[in-house]
């Protein structure tokens, strides 16, 4: 176990719409009773500039309470630091919690991150934007996007089903040009997700494959189809069993080069990471073992 003076809490209160407020208090006994530090944001930029005060300051780990969005602004002050993270998931989805075999629970989540093996794994790299989980754009992006800005009742992966279905009464595929390490795709696409986690979305097992170490990205092109043909290969995403539809392609590669005949904005982890203007080309590249964290057995 890491020693008392090398652990700090870092805590959006925010995070999971009042979640993370909700389990503040508790959150402070067990900071206390451990002797760590405390840090309560009070707005996102907060996220960034603690994580990488805390690397300065010698923090062998922060324990970062909160969800996905939460986690992405800590990666960005993290990121090629000696400091490990530690996930207390209170997010809407905890993709990043759950890949890392994070309990879902407060208290054994903390005792995770405080006595776990720490590891590194990779990350996905856009212009200066790190991102832990994925970089997409298209159909999911929109998602995500009203995901974020027009849910404003439910909670968990109920948010993420219930954007994607609103998002698909208006969405029309973009044409994409996407190169990558085995070559090329052209042509209308619901979406070129490049991916680091083999999940997504509050639980979707996008790419189930991928591995968050091997020093590659799981590139997943869903080509234009109907939106029946939509809604009835969705489902199939959260045990996996949409790989081997002829329309989806899964594609290993260390960088994509992701091209679109209309302005959108690129996410990934749940935020946005750029925008992209109709026919720039937007790289999103792999960084080996660039993120330090707590993972589970």
């Amino acid at each position: 176990m890491a020693a008392p003076g090398a652990v700090r809490f870092l805590v959006n209160p925010a995070a999971g719409r009042g979640t993370g407020r909700a389990h503040l208090d508790r959150i402070r006994v067990l900071a206390s009773r451990h002797g760590a530090g405390l840090v309560v944001t009070r707005k996102v930029s907060d996220l960034w500039e603690q994580a990488r005060r805390a690397a300065e300051d010698g923090v062998e780990r922060l324990l970062v309470a909160g969800g996905d969005g939460t986690m992405h602004h800590v990666v960005q002050g993290l990121a090629g630091t000696p400091c490990a993270l530690g996930v207390v998931p209170l997010g809407t989805g905890n993709d990043l919690a759950g890949t890392l075999g994070v309990p879902p629970e407060l208290e054994p989540a903390v005792e995770r991150a405080l006595t776990g093996e720490v590891r590194s794994i990779d990350l996905v790299r856009v212009g200066e934007t790190y991102s832990v989980s994925y970089a997409g754009v298209g159909f999911d992006s929109e998602v995500t996007r009203y995901a974020n800005e027009g849910v404003k009742i439910l909670k968990g992966p109920l948010v993420y089903f219930y954007a994607v279905i609103h998002t698909l009464i208006t969405f029309e595929p973009p044409w994409m040009r996407v190169v990558h390490d085995g070559g090329t795709f052209e042509g209308k696409a619901m979406f070129a997700v490049v991916n680091n986690l083999p999940r997504f979305g509050g639980g979707m097992r996008i790419a189930p494959d991928a591995r968050i170490d091997d020093s590659l990205l799981d590139l997943v092109i869903v080509k234009e189809i109907s939106k029946r043909t939509l809604l009835s290969v969705f489902p199939k995403v959260y045990s996996g069993k949409h790989v081997g539809h002829p329309e989806v392609l899964m594609i290993p590669t260390r960088r994509t080069e992701i091209t679109i005949d209309r302005a959108m904005t690129m996410y990934g982890g749940g935020e946005p990471l750029r925008p992209m203007a109709a026919g720039e080309a937007v790289a999103v590249a792999v960084v080996p073992g660039g993120l330090r964290v707590v993972a589970g057995p």
